[in-house]
């Protein structure tokens, strides 16, 4: 009987294996020409919506927690209190802190709800609270998106996707591939045992300069992220200009923008 019952376990294995195999994404199965197609797909799609969007604040969270998570409304009340300033919102587009950060949008007085979803093997819905959205193939082009506008980020804590998109940003700032921005991580309980690592592991083993290890900074006061932010923007705009960049479309957005922060 025992042996029965074990082979049965077995072949439950197999199969669930099987059926697993079936969920892989399909990009996998693209040539060279479709994932060029797809790229190219999605960067039409991303700067369509982006066109007329001077500043934004990205939002970066775990997919998996529910309304009932604190860190949920956490996120609802910070991306509201930055769209009540005049900051356009960006997040994944989805669940979790990405729904949160869309809903704060939605429900501000002076911003956009962006999202930028992702087609997955399994179902992603993009949330009812966005006001623009697009759907995205690529992991690099959607992460691409998600910080192209930006002048900060926040970081509430998440998963390997979090990790991934928050480390792609400190890897691109500090490349010098994009203009500096502020990244905020809120949830001090969450995110201290990392930032504690990057400052002894990394900076002892010089993986990383002392001085990059205090790129991220962590705060759980709302209200200082948000007027840090807006006082960075400015700053920010001054970059630009320096870079000669006071012809670009987006400057002019900015400098309105700030123009019509409130208080």
């Amino acid at each position: 009987m025992a042996r029965k019952i074990i082979g049965f376990v077995a072949f439950i294995y197999v199969i669930r294996e099987k059926m697993e195999i079936l969920k892989y994404s399909d990009d996998i199965k693209k040539t060279s020409k479709e994932v060029i197609k797809s790229f190219k797909d999605d960067c039409d799609k991303g700067f369509a919506l982006l066109e007329d969007i001077g500043a934004t604040v990205t939002i970066f969270g775990s997919a998996r927690f529910t309304k009932e998570n604190a860190y949920y409304e956490k996120a609802v009340q910070m991306a509201q209190m930055l769209s009540d300033v005049g900051f356009h919102i960006t997040s994944g587009g989805s669940y979790g802190i990405m729904e949160a950060a869309n809903k704060g949008a939605f429900q501000g007085k002076n911003g956009e709800s962006l999202g930028f979803n992702l087609v997955l093997p399994f179902e992603q819905d993009t949330n009812s609270f966005t006001t623009r959205a697009a759907t995205l193939e690529n992991f690099a082009i959607r992460k691409n998106m998600l910080i192209r506008n930006a002048v900060a980020c926040v970081a509430f804590p998440g998963g390997f996707g979090t990790m991934d998109e928050l480390f792609d940003t400190t890897t691109l700032i500090l490349t010098r591939k994009i203009l500096p921005l502020k990244i905020y991580l809120y949830g001090s309980e969450f995110w201290t045992p990392l930032v504690d690592f990057i400052k002894t592991v990394l900076v002892n083993y010089e993986t990383i300069k002392p001085q990059e290890a205090d790129i991220w900074q962590i705060s759980d006061d709302m209200e200082w992220i948000r007027n840090d932010i807006k006082k960075y923007t400015k700053t920010y705009l001054e970059l630009m200009r320096e870079l000669g960049l006071q012809d670009n479309p987006r400057y002019k957005l900015i400098e309105k923008q700030i123009e019509n922060f409130t208080n």
